[in-house]
């Protein structure tokens, strides 16, 4: 019995209520098949974790810790998503979480931050990936 109702859910059995109906079989259609493609192609954005962007790094500035922020001795980590481009420049860049006071500089840091293309079956593809700047106060 739970085969037969599995069987139902999962529409491999035809139900029909109608007996008279029941000596003319169902009719099934297929998907219509697709391509074949000659050659694969990469997707057009990769989601990469922060730890292998780091590696593929060529140009990384620090933040100027903001004067007010360490004056009142603000510190944390700034998490924000980044877009980097087939160029390997930032292209987008959006804040996520992170102490207000010190959003704009790391941001700011960032935006000048260069990494070697990402290549993807030998074509550079578009990298989204979250990026975190730590701020903290030496003694």
């Amino acid at each position: 019995m739970l085969a037969a109702f599995l069987l139902l859910s999962l529409g491999l059995i035809a139900q029909n209520s109608d007996p008279a109906s029941s000596a003319s079989p169902p009719s099934y259609t297929s998907a219509p098949a697709q391509e074949k493609s000659d050659s694969i192609k990469p997707p057009g954005t990769v989601v990469i974790h922060d730890g292998v962007t780091k590696g593929v790094m060529v140009h990384m500035v620090k933040p100027n810790y903001p004067k007010a922020a360490r004056k009142a001795h603000i510190e944390g980590t700034v998490v924000m998503r980044a877009e980097i481009g087939k160029d390997g420049r930032i292209q987008d860049l959006e804040a996520v979480s992170g102490p207000p006071e010190l959003v704009p500089a790391a941001m700011e840091a960032v935006r000048k931050w260069r990494y070697r293309p990402y290549l993807l079956y030998n074509e550079p593809v578009v990298v989204d990936t979250e990026i975190r700047v730590n701020f903290a106060l030496t003694p």
